[in-house]
């Protein structure tokens, strides 16, 4: 943003209609060669294409910067599901465990009385 307030602000400093060009001679340095001719300076056209440039730059860096926020969202999304999978899956598990528990406990008791059932008629 500094780039582009500056870029608007050299365009506002601009005149909207340059001076016409007036022919200038240029002397010789003391040691008898030219001075090095000045740097130009930037137009208003090229200071609006800048601009525009600049400001193209700027929309598709918040473009990229808005799908990167979705995807984000979206993946945290898919993480807190996952998570809350994870928790349910985690719970039927020990929900399992119990009912093993409870079938080999039940099973234990079951064949305890045949067994010493078995032995009674075995002694008789």
């Amino acid at each position: 943003m500094n780039q582009n307030e500056r870029l608007i602000a050299e365009l506002a400093a601009t005149p909207k209609h340059p001076p016409t060009a007036r022919k200038t001679t240029t002397s010789p340095a003391k040691n008898g060669r030219n001075t090095k001719p000045k740097e130009r300076t930037p137009t208003q056209m090229d200071l609006k294409r800048e601009l525009a440039s600049s400001r193209e730059r700027e929309r598709s860096y918040e473009a990229i910067i808005s799908q990167k926020d979705k995807k984000e969202t979206e993946l945290k999304q898919m993480l807190d599901e996952s998570k809350q999978r994870e928790a349910y899956l985690e719970n039927e598990l020990a929900n399992m465990w119990v009912m093993v528990a409870k079938l080999k406990k039940s099973q234990g008791d079951e064949t305890e009385p045949s067994e010493s059932s078995k032995e009674s008629q075995r002694v008789d």
